[in-house]
């Protein structure tokens, strides 16, 4: 037998060794050409092109009778090449994955070996594109309207410590905290202790095996009640939730695994949503431990739509890190202390398909088959560490989280509360991330209003009815019309589309609003700047001059009250000059040093306070201080274009200061002399710049200009380096 099975290998062997080289061979040479020769060739490549098909089509039906046949093209057995590949790297793929699961059959598991969550089914193949939206069969309807504050769900409320009643009283409004009903089942969580079995080392349990039994699908009431007989009966239950968010407002939980140390059941809360209430008879019981991983969502999914709470919650999330793990996802510790390898590939999966694909049930029963296992192992280093209560403690916080509207959340984030947007305006985040221009912030907040309206009257979530760079996309190209809107991007959701006209016309509303808005804000600036000029400038100006010619009418100058009134010397010391008249004698000559800083002061405030204003100014009195002065003595200041001059009045007369214009200085040269008439220049009889006649050129040494130089000459030579008297010397020897 063994003599002639090599032979017979042998032959197969020699048989497809001449086969590939004579493909080879063929492939080679033209075929087309000598098939365009000779019909008879044409023919028989045909036939044989036709008979490698058919053989591949039935090792192809062999292994899968759904599978589709590959047809002969147009242009012969090369044109379906590229389809014979891909079939072929599925069959191995396929051989491989059932030559693994084989041998993990074959194998049992012991000390590390790894087991492996079959994942070879294609779960996108059974699944349907479209779903229908399971809300709409929902008996209790889901309201979006944030019209009060989420009440319990509860019904009866086994295992009290405080009644029911006390529990569903409305709490008044604080400062930060809005009116709200508390969680019901706070007070029980602190006060009601653990199992002491929570609190001793023992041996771990080793899970059910995961080949020899399947998880039990509940979603009938009668399905239900025999869990719940079965539920009642433990000591330990593992829980883990699949929730779905993108086709409603605020989610839906999917479904619930619980897995006891014999049995696994999987919970179709979708058919059972108002009959689950029932559970908090085990879920409250304290003496049953519950174990979660990450259960901070898990309890908000459960008192939200289910209606359900949880007492005596140990969180392996708390225990890993507490016992500081490189990592701590429940893959991480499947794979330490389970040795199962699970495939997070199913995570985003769509949980609302029914019935359940093969691939999902095995994924979401991973979760909690080995997770009390894994709690043994855990318990146990942290009761060896001292570290059991501050797990028991942070497992308590959890348990205590409840749920609120939007409308009515803390305006403080507390971590006991959980809201959808626990941001004051959480379209803020959307202009630092995408980076948009301040000026388009009523538009963003418009937008995303409207998309949260619209969100909340579909049940769907924001980012279906329109994507975050979808939005951004319409704030920044902001169309103003239908068909503009239409042509944001390639990809529009059916809600932009269908509202195109209600878009455009809200942009372009907020486009003008925000436009009236800036308007209105330069003018009020512009108006409060004038406001601010004519108020603490003109009119105390104003006040002060006439003060100060009272003043003179009643013969006392406060030097106080011109310190505190004066706008020119408002911040500043007060010079130590008095403020009089000036009076000028034929003794005393002003330098011109004092008549500019007068010139310097007069123009200073005539251009803050105008053409008409009343300026004071300090001069020195050479004079007797104690003379009385005449309230003729007031300097007044007078537009005028003429520069100061002398004044020629008497001496008891006011010498006006009149307002200099800057005039150029003439030169000293032409002073006292008459202008002489300015020489016009023709420019048809001047002289040429550029002539070449030897005539135009300067006199003299310097040399002439010649603007076309550089380009009839040539790069200058290397200059002839001088001899030195060494050279010479040596040179002469």
């Amino acid at each position: 037998m063994s003599e002639a099975g090599t032979v017979s290998d042998d032959n197969i062997l020699s048989q497809l060794v001449g086969t590939i080289r004579a493909s080879s061979a063929i492939s080679a040479q033209d075929v087309e050409f000598f098939k365009s020769l000779d019909p008879s060739i044409a023919g028989s490549l045909n036939q044989t092109s036709s008979t490698l098909l058919n053989m591949i089509n039935d090792v192809i039906l062999s292994v899968d009778e759904n599978n589709d046949t590959i047809e002969h093209g147009d242009e012969g057995l090369q044109s379906s090449w590229k389809n014979i590949g891909e079939v072929m790297d599925l069959l191995f793929e396929k051989s491989e994955h059932a030559l693994s699961s084989l041998n993990r059959k074959n194998t049992a598991p012991t000390g590390n070996t790894l087991q492996y969550l079959d994942d070879s089914t294609n779960v996108g193949d059974n699944v349907p594109r479209k779903i229908q939206k399971p809300q709409i069969n929902f008996l209790r309807a889901v309201d979006n309207s944030e019209s009060r504050p989420f009440q319990p769900l509860l019904k009866t409320k086994p295992h009290a410590l405080k009644a029911l009643d006390e529990a569903l009283i409305l709490t008044t409004e604080e400062e930060n905290v809005p009116a709200h009903y508390p969680q019901p089942y706070e007070y029980e969580i602190d006060n009601q202790e653990y199992d002491e079995s929570v609190l001793q080392i023992r041996p771990p349990l080793p899970s059910a095996s995961w080949e020899n039994c399947e998880a039990t699908w509940v979603d009938n009431e009668e399905s239900l009640n025999q869990m719940f007989a079965a539920l009642l009966q433990a000591k330990e239950l593992a829980i883990d939730l699949e929730h779905h968010d993108y086709r409603s407002y605020y989610g839906i939980t999917c479904l619930m695994q619980i897995s006891t140390r014999e049995q696994d059941w999987l919970v179709d809360t979708i058919a059972l949503r108002d009959n689950l209430w029932i559970l908090n008879e085990v879920f409250t019981n304290p003496k049953i431990i519950k174990v979660l991983h990450g259960a901070f969502m898990d309890i908000i999914w459960l008192q939200r739509d289910l209606g359900l709470y949880i007492v005596g919650l140990f969180d392996t999330y708390h225990a890993s890190r507490l016992l500081g793990f490189p990592k701590h996802s429940l893959a991480y510790l499947l794979e330490r202390y389970a040795h199962f390898k699970t495939s997070k590939k199913y995570q985003l999966s769509d949980w609302r398909v029914r019935p359940l694909p093969k691939a999902l049930k095995a994924y979401a029963r991973a979760d909690t088959h080995f997770l009390l296992n894994i709690y043994d192992q855990l318990r146990n280093a942290l009761v060896e560490q001292s570290k059991l209560a501050q797990v028991l403690h942070n497992s308590r916080n959890v348990a205590k989280r409840r749920f609120e509207y939007t409308t009515f959340r803390p305006k403080v984030t507390s971590s006991t509360v959980f809201s959808p947007v626990e941001r004051e305006d959480p379209w803020r985040s959307l202009m630092f991330q995408y980076n948009i221009p301040p000026e388009r912030s009523l538009l963003v907040k418009k937008l995303y209003e409207w998309r949260d309206l619209v969100a909340k009257r579909e049940d769907e979530s924001p980012r279906f009815v329109a994507p975050n760079q979808l939005l951004v996309s319409l704030v920044m190209s902001a169309p103003t019309e239908p068909s503009s809107v239409l042509a944001v991007g390639t990809f529009l959701t059916d809600h932009v589309r269908t509202n195109a006209k209600a878009l455009a016309q809200l942009i372009k509303r907020t486009l003008s609003t925000s436009n009236d808005e800036l308007i209105g804000m330069t003018s009020a600036v512009e108006d409060k700047k004038l406001q601010k000029l004519s108020v603490n400038e003109i009119e105390r100006n104003l006040a002060y001059f006439t003060n100060f010619i009272d003043h003179f009418t009643c013969g006392d100058l406060q030097e106080s009250r011109l310190e505190k009134e004066s706008a020119l010397f408002e911040g500043k010391p007060l010079p130590a000059e008095s403020y009089v008249t000036y009076q000028k004698s034929q003794t005393e000559i002003v330098s011109s040093r004092e008549l500019e800083n007068r010139e310097l002061q007069i123009s200073s405030s005539s251009d803050t306070l105008g053409t008409t204003d009343l300026v004071e100014i300090p001069v020195q009195n050479t004079e007797d201080e104690s003379k009385p002065v005449s309230n003729s003595a007031t300097k007044q200041i007078e537009s005028s274009v003429d520069p100061i001059e002398p004044s020629k009045e008497s001496k008891d007369e006011v010498i006006v200061l009149k307002e200099k214009r800057r005039v150029p200085k003439e030169s000293s040269s032409a002073k006292g002399e008459e202008s002489s008439p300015k020489e016009i220049l023709d420019f048809k009889t001047a002289k040429k710049v550029l002539s070449t006649s030897n005539n135009t050129f300067p006199k003299g040494n310097k040399k002439r200009f010649d603007p076309y130089a550089a380009e009839h000459n040539g790069p200058e030579g290397v200059k002839r380096r001088k001899k030195t008297k060494g050279m010479q010397k040596s040179f002469k020897g």
